[in-house]
């Protein structure tokens, strides 16, 4: 039996046409890959060129110099993940604060971390003595408030490297209780807090360790005993770099358990044994004491109209690089510290997608950080911690 098969002339030539159909989509689809590689690897060029421009524009701001082509890099490759990082923030926010490439672009926030906010400690805990005695005000609270209004706050000052912020928190809040008692306002002297204060709160592991950080209650009970502390002029800030930069020593016993290893280098003269002279000493200015305020938010801002700007404490990891606005992330610890500050005033901003009632901070990083060295954060949540370590001095 034989099997004949007759091609059909039609389907030869469909078959014909469908190949080369399919051919020229092949090869349509392999010229726009092509186009579409050749477009990426242009848009990685042209950003990467976008990124390095903006970061030369960025050191020209800031009169950032580096010293090796190997540092160049190294920064660069951190601004540009600093960007990335900036891009998040803003997001996160939509428009209720701004976060832009500022004097912190060029360092990681590791680097920020070890070398401008403390070693993060959980919240101290204080017995029940410390806390401010107050009977609770019926009295709504006004829209607003600020002490800068009242000539008690100092200008913004900047730390620089060293992680002395609980210091700069200290001595606002000294020079504020000052201004309000006496009708003078003064610039009271960081360093000699910085150098001479060696307080510990053993049982809690807590100290006050120079410029790798402290704490302002314990910085209060220093002053306490110390009896006085001088003007900046008299004992003037040089831990935090510049060209008056010191390296000075421990004062007294150094406890590397709490405070870790101690700096590699020392200079004895520049420490505090050889610079504090209580001749200098602020006449009137003794304090007595010091207290903590409740953690109620409504009660911290009667107790702030009353008492004056306050010392408070927070979770700073994501201010690095604010600009303005009200600051609310959303990787925040209320339990864990690593920035002191000072709390000036309260109010309310008025948003497209809603009232948002903030704090108003002054910080230790500069006038040209932030919202001219201040910054908002909002109120009522317990952000960031903000509400855990309000405390003030009591002057004699």
């Amino acid at each position: 039996m034989s099997l004949f098969i007759i091609a059909d002339p039609c389907w030869n030539i469909m078959s014909r046409n469908l190949f080369a159909l399919v051919l020229v989509y092949t090869v349509i689809a392999l010229v726009c890959a092509s186009f579409e590689s050749k477009e990426d690897e242009y848009l990685a060029n042209l950003k990467q060129k976008d990124s390095l421009l903006h970061f030369k524009l960025w050191q020209l701001e800031h009169g950032k110099v580096y010293t090796t082509t190997e540092e160049h890099s190294r920064r660069f490759v951190t601004f540009k993940e600093n960007l990335a990082l900036i891009e998040q923030l803003n997001k996160e926010h939509n428009g209720m604060a701004i976060f832009a490439a500022n004097k912190f672009a060029d360092i990681s926030p590791a680097e920020f971390g070890s070398t401008v906010l403390m070693r993060r400690r959980s919240v101290p805990q204080h017995s029940q003595d410390k806390f401010l005695k107050s009977s609770p005000s019926t009295d709504p609270l006004p829209e607003s408030f600020d002490w800068r209004d009242k000539n008690v706050v100092s200008s913004v000052k900047d730390q620089g490297s060293a992680g002395t912020c609980w210091a700069f928190s200290t001595v606002a809040n000294v020079e504020g209780q000052f201004a309000m008692k006496y009708q003078k306002l003064l610039n009271l002297s960081v360093e000699q807090v910085v150098d001479c204060d060696d307080s510990e709160d053993v049982p809690k592991r807590y100290g006050d360790c120079g410029v790798y950080g402290g704490w302002p209650y314990l910085a209060f009970g220093y002053l306490q005993r110390q009896g006085g502390i001088e003007t900046e002029s008299a004992y003037p800030y040089c831990c935090g770099g510049g060209k008056d930069l010191c390296f000075v020593c421990p004062n007294g016993y150094w406890n590397a358990s709490i405070c870790g290893p101690p700096m590699p280098y020392c200079n004895v003269s520049q420490s505090c044994p050889y610079k504090l002279d209580k001749s200098k000493f602020v006449e009137n200015l003794v304090v007595n004491d010091w207290k903590q305020i409740d953690m109620n938010e409504t009660v911290i801002a009667q107790q702030l109209q009353v008492i004056g700007p306050l010392s408070v404490a927070l979770d700073a990891r994501m201010l690095q690089f604010y600009s303005k606005g009200v600051f609310n992330p959303y990787l925040c610890s209320k339990t864990t510290l690593d920035h002191a500050v000072l709390l000036v005033g309260f109010g309310t901003d008025k948003g497209l997608f809603g009232d948002t009632p903030y704090w108003t901070i002054k910080n230790s990083w500069g006038p040209s950080w932030g919202e001219k060295g201040y910054f908002r954060i909002k109120r009522g949540a317990g952000t960031c911690g903000i509400n855990t370590q309000v405390t003030t001095a009591i002057l004699a």
